[in-house]
């Protein structure tokens, strides 16, 4: 059609992108098993064209980026962080299956608009 134009502008994020993040999300569930808080704490937030994966459980900052702290504030005896990484690890693992889920949507796309 004349003066028509096909764009993906407007039809980025949505439930699509929220079920490509929540394959990495899974994956981080998975890995952080041994935490009885994080699991539960593992949220998607979808905001136009990004999704987020976080987790506000207490042991999720130290756990994810390794801090190390001492007990009550004793510098002599510094203790590890409990756990182990598990977004970082699970977005490795994960990022392929996730891009391939969301570009189910891009093919979509594209056959609605007459290609392929």
């Amino acid at each position: 059609m004349p003066g028509t134009r096909n764009t993906t502008v407007g039809a980025v994020g949505g439930g699509d992108l929220a079920a490509a993040a929540n394959i990495i999300a899974d994956t981080a569930r998975e890995l952080a098993a041994w935490s009885r808080q994080i699991p539960g704490a593992i949220q998607v937030t979808v905001s136009g064209n990004t999704a987020e994966i976080s987790s506000d459980a207490p042991p999720a900052y130290p756990a994810e980026t390794r801090a190390r702290h001492p007990l009550f504030g004793d510098r002599e005896h510094w203790y590890g962080p409990p756990g182990a990484p598990f977004l970082g690890p699970a977005a490795d693992a994960r990022a392929g299956a996730a891009m391939a889920r969301y570009a189910r949507k891009i093919d979509r796309m594209c056959r609605k608009a007459g290609f392929g």
